[in-house]
């Protein structure tokens, strides 16, 4: 029975966790033969899901060192008659008795201890999905084109991510397969926002930089200025911490876009908004392939994006809405209202992002990474 352990970077309820979820489900049902285990460097509210779909469930944060105050708990450990504190080098060692046959590592954020633990065992094949683009890589792992050459074989999420690691991480080609990423909707949902004497323009993700938040607001901002008139509405779904809040608010606030701009936070069924979305903004500076795109693409919403900023670009580009040139929000806003003044139009580009995204799920995508998981098992 072949042994795999798969690492993920959280367990939070965003893309990449929900990526190798979907995938871990698929094995499960379709390959139970392998003895699969899991470890998590952040817990999150996805643990329970993925526990259930492994032998064997591991959190770093179980075995990060932690001070021990108590006096005679030090004592005792110094005469060995108390367990000594877990730690990462723990970890690693009691991982690398496991032997397993493959390493998993989900996302840049996992690849050092992916490289840690295969390098324990020559028999052990080490395979990284890479869901991140140049910048994110830049800030989180500087160290990736020494640390890759460690790396048995990439999994690229978009053609975007592949070209990224080819041209600005010295990747060869040869080890590199791209799969674009899935995800599923809730078919049938009910609109949180019924008013459709209002145009809802939609925006989603976790509030920061990289995904643009701040550029929604530039886009509102452009409508208001230049459609004084018009009835649009934009709404933000996705995380958004205390000190972002204030940011936002105090942009809106001076900006005077209260009544048409709201950031309602993370949402425990957020298709309810997105089945509201006239038309997706896709505001983020960089993007491999965002999962958002292809659960608003099923609903068939059309997307605007920046040119060159996500891998959605690769579909997006076969008729489901339009790519302006990057961080240019006033023509964003003008597409916007483009949209909203040929509703044909509106509803002809969302038709072909319903067929095209709907390309993306669990049961189309699982296969193609099992087939890249299975040259190496």
């Amino acid at each position: 029975m072949e042994k795999l352990l798969f690492i993920t970077h959280e367990a939070s309820r965003t893309g990449a966790p929900f990526v190798i979820l979907f995938f871990l489900q698929w094995l499960q049902k379709y390959h139970p033969e392998f003895e699969i285990s899991v470890l998590t460097l952040k817990d999150g509210d996805l643990e329970e899901e993925l526990k259930k779909v492994c032998s064997t469930y591991y959190t770093l944060s179980e075995y990060q060192q932690k001070k021990d105050k108590n006096v005679i708990s030090k004592g005792l450990r110094k005469l060995g008659v108390s367990k000594p504190l877990k730690n990462k080098k723990t970890l690693i060692t009691e991982l690398a008795t496991k032997e397993f046959d493959l390493v998993y590592s989900n996302t840049i954020l996992a690849l050092s201890l992916g490289n840690e633990i295969s390098n324990s065992n020559l028999k052990t094949k080490h395979i990284v999905h890479i869901h991140e683009l140049n910048a994110i890589m830049k800030i989180l792992l500087p160290k990736f084109s020494i640390l890759q050459k460690s790396v048995t074989h990439f999994i690229a999420a978009s053609n975007l991510v592949k070209n990224n690691l080819v041209d600005n991480w010295n990747v060869s080609e040869t080890k590199i397969t791209r799969v674009y990423e899935c995800s599923k909707v809730q078919p049938n949902t009910t609109a949180i926002l019924p008013n459709k004497k209002t145009f809802h323009v939609g925006g989603a993700g976790t509030v920061h930089w990289r995904k643009g938040s701040d550029l929604f607001v530039q886009v509102a901002k452009h409508i208001q200025e230049n459609y004084p008139t018009a009835k649009v509405q934009f709404t933000w779904v996705g995380e958004i911490s205390s000190f972002e809040r204030i940011i936002i608010e105090e942009d809106i606030r001076k900006l005077g876009l209260e009544n048409s701009v709201s950031f309602v936070g993370q949402q425990n069924e957020p298709q309810h908004y997105f089945e509201a979305f006239d038309v997706f903004l896709m505001t983020s500076r960089e993007d491999p392939f965002p999962l958002v795109c292809i659960e608003l693409g099923m609903l068939g919403k059309p997307i605007i994006c920046f040119e060159g900023a996500t891998g959605s670009e690769e579909i997006i580009k076969k008729g489901g809405g339009v790519c302006v040139p990057y961080l240019s929000t006033e023509i964003m806003a003008k597409e916007v209202m483009n949209y909203k003044n040929n509703i044909d139009l509106l509803h002809k580009h969302g038709g072909i992002n319903k067929v095209e995204f709907s390309k993306f799920t669990p049961e189309h995508i699982c296969p193609e990474l099992f087939q890249v998981i299975g040259k190496y098992i």
